[in-house]
């Protein structure tokens, strides 16, 4: 079989702007007044044309033709730039590239012309997968309200395939006006639809969307209940914390998974014993994700399930749990757990625990700290001098002028600072 090669190279070319990061206008980086800094950018933005329809339909008939893999990388890519490429001079560009400059950098530039916006809509039907996703992103990265009527459009489409990538083509635009248009396909005949949609007004982020999405969570289908979980928890509204919580015991490890995630995503101290449960009971990946969503619950109830998980088989379960300990709020007195783990055998669990006794600040851990320094290794000792210098015990205070003398830069310097702080504190009082 005879490959023609040049449509792949075209595709390549094009897909090398794509997550090049270019020089673009940018905005000033402080969100405080200064007079004395100006932005040349200020309110200008360089125009560069976006592609026509003979660009966009060579670059769809090259998807088509590439390598499955490739192509999906392709489709990946797009959106993923950092700029439109306006720059004079480009650098890091090989001999030969610059051949499809121009039609690279109008690639990465939003499609606005007419013959080039239906060409792109009727690939949203296109017989593969990838195809289709490209011509999504690219008509919901479209600011023309032609490219919103169309996916709109196709969202009534007779074929599924349409209808689902016009789905994922209105996720991209993120157009609030179009929340109807998704809440109708949540009744779709065809569950890749429905969880298309689902994705899509998760990722509206806006609460009309938490009661449509809610009555997914009683689909028979796992993986549509899975999808409307993880919308959910985009949208972290808090009234969908009781439908979401009874999942965290489905039968399905994915919905489980989901459900325990948005759950920390929505951050409702309502779902603490659910995650609790869950930390103890799941699977592993539930697991990880419990002990992930307590920490960003914040709530100190969670502090025995934690603290219980320090105990877990696997080490990023116990990593994490560590981590969460000290994102709890108004944790006063430390686990005697965490103290423990200070001994355990895996360094990285050694160093967050320290890190956190740190921040819980609970003065009675200071004389464990302190014996920890001895025989730790330099990213354990400096964690331990950091956690010291936040905890007001003068205990801690013959460690410090030790570990000014560390054989481990870092560590002096970070001792240094922490006595400086403390005489300044002194001097103060």
């Amino acid at each position: 079989m005879q490959i023609n090669h040049r449509p792949l190279t075209w595709l390549l070319s094009a897909s090398a702007l794509l997550v090049y990061p270019a020089r673009s206008p940018l905005s000033a980086q402080s969100a405080a007044a200064d007079y004395d800094e100006v932005d040349p950018w200020a309110g200008v933005s360089v125009s560069v044309p976006g592609p026509d329809s003979a660009a966009v339909a060579g670059f769809m008939r090259s998807l088509a033709l590439a390598d499955p893999l490739v192509c999906q990388l392709v489709a990946h890519s797009i959106g993923n730039n950092s700029g439109g490429g306006d720059a004079p001079y480009q650098p890091g560009i090989l001999r030969g590239e610059d051949v499809q400059e121009r039609a690279r950098r109008a690639l990465n530039e939003d499609v606005t012309d007419h013959a080039a916006l239906a060409h792109l809509a009727t690939s949203l039907g296109d017989e593969h997968a990838c195809v289709r996703r490209v011509a999504a992103r690219m008509l919901g990265g479209s600011d023309a309200p032609e490219a919103t009527r169309m996916l709109r459009e196709a969202l009534r489409h007779k074929d599924t395939e349409v209808r689902e990538a016009a789905a994922l083509g209105l996720a991209e635009a993120e157009d609030a006006a179009t929340i109807p248009d998704l809440t109708r396909a949540l009744r779709d005949r065809e569950l890749a639809v429905v969880r298309m949609a689902a994705y899509a007004l998760g990722e509206m982020e806006d609460a009309r969307a938490v009661d449509p999405l809610m009555s997914l969570l009683r689909s028979d289908d796992p993986v549509t209940r899975a999808a409307a979980a993880s919308a959910l928890g985009e949208l972290e509204n808090r009234r969908a914390t009781d439908g979401l919580t009874p999942l965290v015991r489905d039968p399905d490890q994915h919905v489980q998974a989901a459900a325990v995630e948005a759950l920390g995503e929505i951050e409702d101290p309502r779902a603490v014993a659910a995650l609790s449960h869950a930390l103890s009971n799941g699977g592993l990946e539930v697991r990880r994700a419990a002990a992930e969503a307590l920490g960003s619950i914040e709530d100190r109830s969670a502090a025995d399930a934690l603290a219980s998980a320090l105990g877990d088989s696997d080490p990023v379960v116990r990593r994490l749990a560590a981590q969460s300990l000290g994102e709890l709020d108004d944790l006063k007195r430390a686990p005697p757990p965490l103290v423990t783990a200070l001994r355990d055998r895996d360094p990285e669990l050694r160093v967050i625990a320290a890190k956190t006794l740190g921040e819980i600040e609970d003065s009675a851990t200071v004389p464990a700290l302190a014996q920890a320094y001895a025989g730790g290794e330099p990213r354990l000792r400096y964690a331990i001098v950091s956690a010291l210098s936040e905890i007001d015990d003068s205990r801690g205070d013959a460690v410090l002028p030790l570990a000014t003398r560390d054989s481990d830069s870092a560590v002096r310097q970070a001792a240094a600072e922490a006595l400086k702080d403390r005489r300044q504190d002194e001097d103060d009082d």
